[in-house]
């Protein structure tokens, strides 16, 4: 019974320090110090108001059903769907009514939970988005805003915290305040930089302000892209290195395909990039001894070689130039595309020579692309 362990975590969760514990609770910051290091224990009449001022019950406080609590979260949130079945509007003001009503009686009980709050705020989202009733509507966003702050302000846990500023900011959005929906966005940690950009560009989207939603779209389409394009190549080659060319080959297709997709707007968009994937598939097949694949991938070898070789090719490296269909509107100076001027194939080639020895297709395909 580590009553003081389980205070010091419920502390940490709401993110208050001993002196604001203590004032709550009308006792001397030593006295938590105390519990905390399990020196003694609080007066037993303490036990209720403790409990009921981070939200949990009592059982919960001396640590006891710790699993049962987060299971029974769980249910109160699976019930929803149940007991939403059988209302015709369920997608409408009904079965949004019926989960509002489900939420808070669920927050009844376990006043302290952040899954619980940020999934009644959703739903009082939706009553802001589909009543009739501006006073329904306005009290609605209220609200879900407090439950929001509320899990910001005293929750421990990233991703919640995350996922509270991620409503916060869609309500905001939705409700026409845009400044803090963007100040919601700019909080949102990096490890969920992911609901940044979604939620900046829904943002500039409610805004109705089409040239950020482009700019800003257009810069992170780009980064993203980018970003697969090197951990793929990362991937793939380090599985080809540990000598597990099946998985390598797996996800160096996958590499080829993210690698083409801008391919409507520059046909040789990033060509050395495609060059360099298209060289370990065909190096992974070659140690697969999967001689018909090998000559496919060597083929587009060839093909992105002549691309990056051809006098006739594009020399402005600016991504807005050498792509206009998607990036007209990317001014950023630092999005270069980068690739080399000239492909020299003597230093790879020797390998495969040897791997085909003699195969008439592969010494004909080699003479038209070395000329």
């Amino acid at each position: 019974m580590d009553i003081g362990t389980n205070i010091y975590t419920l502390r940490k969760e709401k993110k208050i320090t001993q002196a604001q514990l203590a004032e709550k609770l009308g006792v001397s910051e030593q006295a938590v110090s105390k519990w905390e290091n399990n020196q003694c224990a609080p007066d037993v009449s303490l036990f209720p108001i403790i409990a009921n001022y981070f939200g949990v019950s009592i059982d919960r406080l001396f640590g006891y059903h710790m699993n049962s609590y987060a299971e029974e979260v769980k249910a109160i949130m699976q019930s929803i769907e149940i007991e939403t079945q059988s209302i015709d509007d369920r997608i409408g003001l009904g079965g949004t009514y019926k989960e509002i009503e489900i939420l808070t009686k669920g927050l009844e009980k376990y006043p302290n939970s952040p899954d619980l709050k940020i999934s009644l705020a959703f739903s009082l989202s939706m009553v802001n988005r589909i009543s009739e009733d501006e006073n329904e509507r306005k009290q609605a966003s209220e609200k879900a805003i407090k439950l929001c702050t509320e899990v910001v302000d005293t929750c421990g846990d990233v991703n919640q915290v995350d996922n509270a500023l991620n409503m916060l900011s869609r309500i905001y959005g939705e409700t026409g305040e845009y400044a803090k929906a963007f100040d919601a966005i700019q909080k949102i940690s990096a490890e969920n930089y992911a609901h940044r950009i979604v939620e900046t560009a829904s943002t500039y989207r409610l805004e109705h302000n089409d040239s950020a939603l482009r700019q800003f779209t257009e810069k992170n389409l780009f980064n993203s892209w980018l970003a697969a394009d090197w951990i793929l190549q990362k991937l793939s080659s380090r599985l080809s290195e540990i000598d597990q060319y099946s998985e390598s080959v797996k996800f160096g297709k996958l590499h080829l395909k993210l690698l083409s997709i801008f391919d409507d707007g520059c046909h040789d968009f990033y060509s050395v990039h495609k060059f360099w994937a298209a060289f370990t598939l065909a190096h992974n097949y070659r140690k697969l001894e999967d001689k018909p694949n090998c000559l496919e991938a060597i083929k587009q070898l060839f093909h992105f070689g002549a691309q990056i070789n051809s006098a006739e090719k594009n020399r402005d490296h600016h991504i807005s130039a050498r792509n206009p269909m998607y990036f007209a509107d990317m001014d950023d100076p630092e999005a270069m595309e980068e690739y080399m001027l000239e492909i020299s194939y003597e230093p790879i080639l020797p390998s495969f020579d040897k791997f085909f020895d003699g195969d008439e297709e592969y010494i004909r395909l080699k003479e038209t692309a070395l000329g």
